[in-house]
């Protein structure tokens, strides 16, 4: 029953696209809004759960296909649109007919979802990640070729996740448990690609939105993934690591707030300025170093979570420790301060801090 409520689920999503980019069309907030929400549930679907269920299952190859996944697309792109116009058009089918082929891994996927807790994250990921890539197909192909190629992309990508969804079990059978999690490892990455790359907002447009309903977006998803690990019966695949991270952050967050303020109050005695030294201090503090800082800080925390026990495997016994009163009042105030960052610069700029190449978008669009 699950499955085939998942599949109904992720053609609904799709055929939501065209309708979106109609409505979404004229109205840039809630565009910034649908973007930042689906960068951070689907990013932290397949991360939570889709990514460390296929490690389990196929081994340290599963890192090869998620990579390939979310790198390839990228690289025959580039490949491409070198060559001009008829390359750019071949690049545009050549996308399409990916998302077809990737539409039926989505419907294996999407048979096999339900049964098992493990196997839920990933067709719902799927199910939503339909929602962009309708939007991607349309937002592509529309203003070039008009309403006939994308329709029919949108039917072939729907044909494709019902054949997959079908004929699941078999390909699931040939591939084998390990040929399985690497395939899903792959459609992991491909997943990741479409959210990252965000085809569906067109930079030929420019049209600068405030960050603030990226970061609304952004800061809704969080919840929802908070609440959905607290719905879980069992704990994620990925909840040690997240946990110590957790663990981690508490223990630090006074140091960290204390070197906040320090930083703050030695920029602003060489900035000297009409403002009073607290003032600026406090402006330094509160605004300029969080958002200088809290991409770097939380991808810290984040290896430092997943890669400590390997290294150190003593190291998730700091996660049984309870903390002090001032650690949980420290912890609190960062998070306001991050919370804070994210709704003045959203994500996308986070990203664009760590990752200076996956926080552009790719430069295969339309020309008007």
């Amino acid at each position: 029953m699950m499955p085939l409520i998942l599949l109904t689920l992720t053609l609904a999503a799709l055929a939501c696209g065209p309708l979106l980019y109609q409505y979404a069309r004229s109205r840039v907030a809630l565009l910034a809004f649908l973007d930042g929400f689906m960068l951070v549930s689907i990013a932290g679907l397949v991360l939570l759960e889709a990514v460390p269920g296929t490690f389990s299952a196929g081994g340290a190859w599963s890192a090869l296909f998620i990579l390939l996944g979310l790198l390839g697309p990228s690289a025959l792109e580039h490949g491409l649109t070198r060559a001009r116009e008829k390359a750019h058009l071949l690049a545009l089918l050549l996308a399409i007919l990916g998302l077809m082929i990737h539409s039926l891994g989505d419907g294996v996927v999407l048979s096999q979802g339900g049964d098992a807790h493990a196997m839920l994250a990933l067709p719902l990921a799927v199910a939503v990640h339909s929602v962009p890539v309708g939007l991607a197909v349309w937002w592509l192909l529309y203003p070039v070729f008009g309403a006939v190629p994308p329709l029919a992309a949108i039917v072939g990508m729907a044909g494709g996740t019902i054949a997959g969804f079908l004929f699941g079990p078999e390909l699931g059978a040939h591939l084998g448990s390990s040929g399985w999690a690497w395939f899903q490892a792959l459609v992991a990455g491909s997943i990741l690609h479409v959210v990252f790359g965000r085809p569906h907002i067109d930079p030929g447009e420019h049209r600068h939105y405030p960050p603030r309903y990226e970061g609304l977006g952004n800061l809704c998803a969080l919840l929802g993934l908070v609440a959905l690990a607290l719905l879980e019966s069992e704990p994620l695949p990925a909840a040690a690591g997240f946990h110590l991270s957790l663990q981690l952050g508490l223990i630090a967050a006074p140091w960290i707030l204390l070197l906040d303020l320090l930083l703050a109050v030695l920029l602003a005695l060489r900035q000297r300025g009409a403002a009073p030294l607290w003032q600026r201090s406090l402006q330094l503090a509160g605004l300029e170093l969080p958002d200088r800082g809290a991409p770097h800080l939380l991808a810290l925390l984040l290896i430092l979570g997943f890669g400590l026990p390997l290294l150190w495997p003593a190291a998730l016994q700091l996660s049984e420790q309870s903390p002090g009163a001032w650690q949980i009042t420290a912890a609190l105030l960062i998070t306001a301060l991050l919370a804070g960052s994210m709704l003045r610069r959203g994500s996308r700029a986070w990203l664009a801090d760590l990752t200076p190449r996956l926080g552009q978008s790719h430069g295969h669009h339309h020309h008007h």
